[in-house]
């Protein structure tokens, strides 16, 4: 009898978390991705009520969507097209999202096509959130604008000045493959590319420099910074110099670019909700309140353009060179899904930050 009834318990409490969910539109989105007060106006316009969850990394949001349900996730490039492989979303339904693709920024015009040409639809799985691209802020009194431009990654081989390398796997590797051999592709690097690259990142460690992330947010927000040179996504970039002096963001000439993007998982419950939020984010107004707050790229242009000309956004050229990035002026792939690549990647990079 016992344990007919912690049966019927177990039943009864899935059935109540199960019908829970479904009455929510469940969002799971990186950490800090939406501005305030957006969600909340979302429910108001629409009644439909909102559950929104967080992750750090697109590896998080890899695995807790195998098992578990959402609505709507917001993932970057090649983590969409693990999905997808993995069959974990479905297919977007163009006929319901109240988007013009005209709309889209000419920047991102141009990295979508690239994705295309190169096998990666985009837009058959997702629809835009924001973009950008990786770099690194510098101290403007240690260094000329000359000086970083011809180093570029290689500043960070330099041990008499202290520097924050980003803690993520693909993005340190990137770096440093790119500072050996510019001409060859992430994509293409072979095990041994990634060993080298393990050993460049090694090299560029020392008593100076510290392993972060967003961390550098957080210290940022009484005005300063410890760093000579900080490797930083562009979105960071904004906030970053809108919060403190005498420094200036680089993209190098050879670095990353990503889109990240609304999918809809194959399981989600209220795919018509999920639509809604879409077309409600993808709104002028809205996207221009979200990006405000955010400082990623938009992908609207007269979202761009309007923030171009709000002298108190973008009220200096080094903010306006971190938001308005031209993919013309640098040489930029976009992660993409590859199994022996991530695990050379992994096993390397722990080799990496444990070393001395």
């Amino acid at each position: 009898m016992k344990k007919i009834l912690v049966a019927m318990l177990l039943v009864l409490s899935t059935l109540v978390l199960t019908a829970c969910g479904g009455n929510k539109l469940v969002i799971y989105l990186p950490n800090e991705y939406i501005a305030d007060g957006i969600v909340e106006a979302f429910e108001k316009e629409t009644g439909i009520k909102v559950d929104i969850r967080t992750f750090d990394s697109n590896e998080i949001a890899l695995t807790q969507a195998r098992i578990n349900k959402y609505d709507l996730i917001i993932p970057s490039d090649y983590a969409i097209e693990e999905f997808a492989a993995e069959g974990l979303i479905q297919e977007l339904d163009w006929s319901k999202i109240e988007f013009d693709q005209a709309l889209f920024s000419t920047s991102l015009k141009n990295i979508l096509e690239q994705m295309d040409e190169e096998g990666f639809d985009f837009l058959k799985y997702s629809m835009p959130y924001y973009w950008g691209t990786f770099g690194f802020l510098y101290k403007n009194e240690k260094f000329t604008k000359e000086e970083v431009e011809t180093a570029g990654w290689s500043m960070f081989q330099n041990q008499s000045i202290t520097k924050m390398i980003y803690d993520s796997p693909r993005d340190a590797f990137m770096t440093a493959l790119y500072s050996l051999n510019p001409v060859v592709k992430m994509a293409d690097a072979t095990e041994q590319d990634v060993v080298r690259a393990k050993d460049w990142l090694i090299a560029a460690k020392g008593a100076n420099t510290v392993l972060k992330s967003d961390e550098i947010l957080d210290e940022a927000s009484g005005g300063s910074m410890p760093y000579d040179i900080a490797m930083v996504y562009s979105g960071d970039a904004v906030y970053l110099l809108q919060e403190t002096e005498g420094y200036s963001f680089a993209i190098p000439e050879n670095t990353n670019v990503f889109i990240d993007g609304f999918v809809i998982p194959s399981n989600a419950r209220n795919v018509d909700w999920a639509y809604e939020f879409i077309n409600f984010m993808s709104t002028y107004d809205v996207m221009l309140e979200n990006t405000s707050w955010i400082g990623y790229s938009p992908v609207r242009q007269d979202v761009l353009e309007a923030l171009l000309a709000d002298e108190e956004f973008t009220y200096d050229e080094r903010i306006e060179y971190a938001f308005d990035i031209d993919v013309t002026a640098f040489n930029y792939e976009f992660y993409r899904f590859n199994n022996d690549l991530k695990k050379w990647i992994d096993d390397n990079y722990d080799l990496f930050t444990f070393a001395k």
